[in-house]
């Protein structure tokens, strides 16, 4: 059964969140960390954190499974977790090809969304 809080956390969310296990890239200019995602749902995703800096915003979620890119903004964080709201996504047309992929997705999706 379900506290009271959890229930009005969950009423408070815009989207459903999908349960999953798998691996993604979180990329802030030219660095580029492993995470895990541990729910996905159409406006964001919650990530399992190393020891790492993660701004509050203008971080990317470079997802080669779902075949999506997205930047993001943190909406909460604790010591291992984090919760990531989509501003703005786009499909990948190819494989993301580890870290290093992962940044020149993520590179390439800013300078669109820039106009560059």
């Amino acid at each position: 059964m379900r506290s009271d809080v959890e229930s009005r956390a969950l009423e408070q969310r815009a989207h459903a969140r999908t349960p999953t296990k798998r691996k993604a890239y979180l990329v802030d200019g030219r660095k580029a960390w492993k995470c895990s995602l541990i729910d996905v749902a159409d406006g964001g995703a919650r990530v399992s954190l190393t020891d790492m800096g993660l701004p509050e915003e203008g971080i990317f979620l470079v997802d080669s499974i779902a075949k999506r890119v997205h930047l993001t903004r943190v909406v909460w964080r604790s010591q291992k977790e984090a919760g990531l709201q989509f501003i703005e996504s786009e499909a990948l047309d190819g494989p993301a090809g580890g870290k290093d992929g992962a940044v020149t997705i993520a590179t390439r999706f800013a300078w669109r969304l820039n106009g560059a």
